[in-house]
């Protein structure tokens, strides 16, 4: 389950990092935070090698955590990853908790631009039912004749639609809570995830970390 638990935490952080592939190639360090000076992270890595990575004040921090579906409350802002069967009924592939809707790629529900196949639904929780493994969500879509659902990514300014989905979602479907973090979090001990680049020195600057476990302050 522990391993389960690490591969869906690192595809989320691939996914809320891979900016960092746009202009240059990712490196990606999964590994234990050694030490920390303020500016570059001491990583003991799953390989057992000592990785250096900068840290600079543009690297974005955040701090995931494995949840379960009765966790989850009315409120929450969530994006979602589905997939959609025959008989249009969605099937949560992934949920990602988030602090706001900022922090999601675009509020309302549309297909994943790099594989049409996935519907994303980015909303808010209005009901959770473990036991019929169901999850609701209302989001802002697009403007609407008022002769068909809501669909579509939000506009700005609180205009357009408004949305309303049921999710299946089995036993089983990562939900990661993500929440913004800061370099307070690299103690060592804390397991963490890095998406970086290298320069042509080969040295690793850090575009985006994930903490995955908290490490222990020193005695």
């Amino acid at each position: 389950m522990k391993r389960v638990g690490h591969i869906a935490i690192c595809l989320v952080a691939g996914a809320l990092f891979s900016f960092a592939a746009s202009a240059v190639e990712a490196v990606h360090i999964h590994g234990v935070v050694q030490a920390f000076d303020g500016s570059t992270l001491t990583i003991k890595t799953d390989s057992g090698r000592t990785t250096l990575v900068a840290i600079e004040p543009q690297t974005r921090i955040v701090r995931s955590r494995m949840m379960t579906l009765s966790a989850l409350k009315a409120g929450d802002y969530v994006a979602t990853l589905s997939m959609q069967d025959a008989k249009g009924n969605l099937h949560v592939q992934s949920v990602r908790i988030l602090e706001s809707p900022v922090s999601a790629a675009g509020e309302g529900q549309y297909k994943l631009d790099s594989n049409p196949s996935r519907i994303v639904t980015n909303g808010t929780v209005s009901a959770v039912a473990p036991a019929a493994n169901t999850l609701s969500l209302t989001f802002h879509g697009a403007s609407s004749d008022g002769t068909s659902p809501c669909t579509g990514r939000a506009p700005p300014g609180g205009s357009g639609c408004m949305g309303n989905v049921d999710l299946l979602i089995a036993r089983g479907v990562p939900i990661i809570s993500v929440m913004n973090g800061d370099t307070s979090l690299f103690l060592p001990g804390a397991v963490i995830s890095v998406t970086a680049t290298s320069d042509a020195a080969n040295l690793l600057t850090a575009s985006g970390i994930s903490v995955e476990r908290d490490g222990k302050p020193a005695q």
